[in-house]
């Protein structure tokens, strides 16, 4: 091999890091975004469990208050 093309390689594979660098670090962006929007789920699921649970509580109180024709 000459100098040139062991220059043409060197070339080829810093361009093939530096898009490795760069699809890694959209990855990653993508990644974090995603688990925000996670915690965010989580976060809103806890609260509809609460107003559900609490929902059924109040729907258990009402249950034994049935008007006298039943």
């Amino acid at each position: 091999m000459n100098t040139s093309q062991i220059d043409e390689r060197i070339d080829e594979l810093e361009f093939k890091l530096q898009f490795q660098e760069d699809t890694i670090d959209s990855l990653n962006q993508v990644l974090i975004s995603q688990q925000k929007d996670m915690m965010l789920m989580k976060e809103k699921l806890a609260m509809l469990g609460k107003q559900l649970d609490s929902y059924r509580q109040q729907q258990a109180t009402h249950d034994g208050d049935r008007p006298p024709h039943y």
